[in-house]
């Protein structure tokens, strides 16, 4: 995982990301704090990527691949920050991937569907060696699972109506053979995988990939800067789990930042591990407000409670539903408070004061993370950019895997870079 700030006023943008790298594997994990999460998108534009999560797409580093994308823009694309994500997409889909690439990731998340099931037939079999006597029935248990795990997906439908002109026969005819084998290897020593169950796991997996459901193998992709007709920053975000007929599968991240001169004259928008900074900026992060709601709601249910007569039965539930909404209420008012008094400021930083803040905002992460029992999923060198219409993309902090002082040739000398950019 990763923690990455986007900071944005009517003057510049900075990105910060930190470099921890998480691989998993069946056993175990390792950390490395050497990944490079911020990239120059144009060598003409001042437009910035950063990507968090997974750091290969389909099976490419992605530097690799930004690499040669930016190799191809020309001068003056794109005229619009929004309008960056397009051909970038369709590079992805038509020149870094194929369909083996495609198959793979979809193993990815066929395989936490089924080890899901394969726990939960597993829970049911332990359960069954205490409670001597009782045989459970394994298909329907299963068969019972599997329904509520499509149905639960069913409700959640992508939010574009994600391969919608699919059906479920032109979807098992593409993956079909796919989701019988790794069935049959999750959950063949349990139970015998016959017709009825293969139907059902093809109707569960298709409803998931027609849902919100994000994988533990998604990419998150966070552009940010200017394009050759933009006066004021933007930044636009999404994240990617896998290619299924020929087709992004593209899932809601940030909402879009467009900068402008009254509304939102400044931004600041944490992505990937939020919490430090949700803290910094609204007083209280995400996890907290979701647990002090249930404890608010378990109090108030008990104060109305212990009143008894005091209120008739349909009244208590009224009174209990309004003082939630009460309470929701006010956290949002002091939430935006806070937000609106940070955002005052950022307002007027210089360039540099940004780039301290969003420095800062990822180091309190890393620390955080450092000095508690969590994993430590952020950390490492953090990298930080600026960018700006007059100086373009600026490096403030970039760690390097080798020392420039003994590489000559690197950077390259300002003589190519006027060439590369077409000046004199």
């Amino acid at each position: 995982m990763t923690a990455e700030i986007a900071i944005l006023n009517r003057e510049a943008v900075a990105l910060a990301a930190d470099s921890a790298m998480s691989l998993a594997g069946p056993q175990s994990s390792k950390t490395y704090d050497s990944a490079e999460k911020i990239f120059e998108l144009s060598r003409f534009l001042p437009i910035g990527l950063m990507i968090y999560n997974n750091a290969l797409f389909m099976n490419m580093p992605l530097g690799v691949l930004v690499r040669r994308y930016r190799e191809r823009l020309t001068r003056n694309e794109p005229s619009d920050l929004f309008d960056a994500w397009d051909p970038f997409e369709r590079f992805l889909i038509d020149t870094a991937s194929d369909e083996a690439d495609h198959n793979d990731h979809f193993q990815v998340m066929l395989n936490e569907e089924l080890k899901t099931l394969q726990r939960m037939v597993f829970n049911l079999l332990s359960e069954a060696l205490v409670r001597v006597g009782r045989k459970p029935n394994r298909k329907k248990f299963l068969q019972r699972k599997i329904a509520e795990r499509a149905a639960e997906a069913r409700a959640d439908r992508h939010h574009d109506n994600f391969l919608q002109d699919i059906s479920l026969e032109q979807f098992v005819q593409i993956y079909g053979e796919l989701i019988s084998s790794r069935a049959k290897e999750w959950l063949a020593s349990f139970i015998k995988i016959d017709e009825d169950l293969l139907h059902g796991l093809h109707e569960m997996v298709f409803a998931v990939i027609r849902s919100n459901h994000r994988s533990n193998a998604y990419t998150g992709f966070v552009l940010a800067g200017f394009g050759s007709n933009d006066l004021l920053p933007k930044l636009a975000s999404i994240e990617w789990d896998g290619i299924f007929f020929k087709r992004a599968r593209k899932l809601k991240a940030a909402p879009p930042v467009e900068i402008d001169r009254r509304t939102l004259t400044a931004a600041v928008v944490p992505f990937a591990q939020k919490d430090m900074p949700e803290r910094f900026m609204l007083g209280i992060d995400g996890k907290w407000e979701i647990d002090l709601e249930k404890a608010a709601a378990a109090a108030i249910g008990e104060v109305i409670d212990r009143a008894g007569s005091a209120f008739k039965k349909k009244a208590a539930g009224a009174a209990k539903t309004e003082a939630i909404a009460i309470y929701r209420q006010e956290l949002q008012r002091l939430r935006s408070k806070s937000r609106d008094a940070i955002v005052s400021v950022v307002n007027h930083m210089s360039k540099k004061e940004l780039g301290e803040l969003a420095h800062s905002l990822v180091e309190i992460t890393s620390r955080k993370r450092r000095y508690s029992n969590e994993k430590e999923t952020v950390g490492g060198p953090i990298d930080l950019a600026i960018l700006t219409l007059n100086e373009g993309f600026i490096w403030v902090k970039r760690k390097h895997y080798f020392d420039p002082a003994i590489n000559p040739q690197y950077p390259p000398a300002a003589s190519t870079l006027r060439q590369l950019r077409g000046l004199k």
